[in-house]
């Protein structure tokens, strides 16, 4: 993600991708960082369908799998108007948070218990 050129400004929002009602990713972003997530996605489905090599991420194929799977995948805003600190702190507090709780979320960073696989998130 591009930095802010001023980092104290409140441009900064913390975001999930969620599939049928379930949260499976968080994140932190500003400007169109979170809705352009999925339209990057099918993009790189296509990359990939035409023979062309792809560098998934593990939020990539959790959402990829799950948009074949005939799945609506959404954009949850969880906190909007953050400085870039404020966001990566309430990042962190979610994905705890929900990993507590007995949720399965694929991101890697700041989550003690990472998913084994693409499958283990989608399911």
């Amino acid at each position: 993600m591009p930095s802010s050129r001023n980092p104290l400004l409140p441009e900064f929002y913390v975001y999930g991708l969620e599939a049928c009602g379930v949260l499976f990713y968080i994140g932190m972003g500003r400007s169109a960082r979170a809705s352009d997530r999925i339209r990057y996605v099918r993009y790189l489905m296509k990359r990939e369908a035409s023979g062309k090599s792809v560098k998934w991420s593990l939020s990539g194929r959790a959402v990829a799998e799950l948009l074949k799977r005939g799945n609506e995948v959404r954009v949850r805003y969880l906190h909007m108007d953050l400085q870039r600190d404020q966001a990566l702190t309430l990042e962190r507090q979610e994905i705890e948070r929900l990993v507590v709780a007995g949720v399965v979320l694929a991101n890697c960073q700041h989550n003690d218990r990472g998913p084994e696989s693409t499958e283990v998130v989608v399911e």
